[in-house]
């Protein structure tokens, strides 16, 4: 009996151990996660800072591929690489202006009311940085957008 006992004392320190183990274990893994989730949004704060901002001004153009009348109007915001680009998009704003226009133009309304109009600011970007040699447009943003 003494031995049953004693066999029954060892079994159930160390079926607490293992219990102490794996809750010491998870405690590890949560506190780890949560620390590097409360951590995050502070380093993205840091890597996301706005640089220099241009206003290309408003548009207002008529979609080609409507059976009807149909217009946009767009306000567009684009953030520059580096100060220095604020002067050569004013000295080709005429330029920026028409290839916005041709984007926007070239658009039909899916594109123009996907969530975030996405691929008209890809296009947006990737067209004006092909003309332009100082820098180059990291962001382009719509403050106004309307279809009608």
């Amino acid at each position: 009996m003494a031995e049953q006992n004693k066999t029954n004392w060892k079994l159930m320190i160390g079926i607490i151990v293992l219990i102490i183990i794996i809750a010491a274990g998870t405690s590890f893994a949560f506190m780890r996660y949560f620390v590097a989730k409360m951590n995050e949004p502070e380093a993205e704060k840091q890597s996301k800072e706005i640089g220099t901002t241009y206003t290309l001004g408003d548009f207002i153009v008529n979609l080609s591929d409507s059976q009807s009348y149909q217009f946009v109007k767009a306000s567009i915001v684009v953030e520059t690489s580096q100060g220095d680009l604020v002067e050569e998009l004013d000295k080709r704003k005429p330029q920026i202006r028409d290839r916005i226009i041709a984007i926007l133009r070239e658009a039909n309304i899916e594109d123009i009311q996907e969530p975030g109009a996405v691929s008209i600011k890809n296009q947006i970007m990737t067209r004006l940085n092909q003309i332009l040699t100082e820098g180059e447009i990291t962001s382009v943003w719509f403050t106004q957008l309307v279809i009608q």
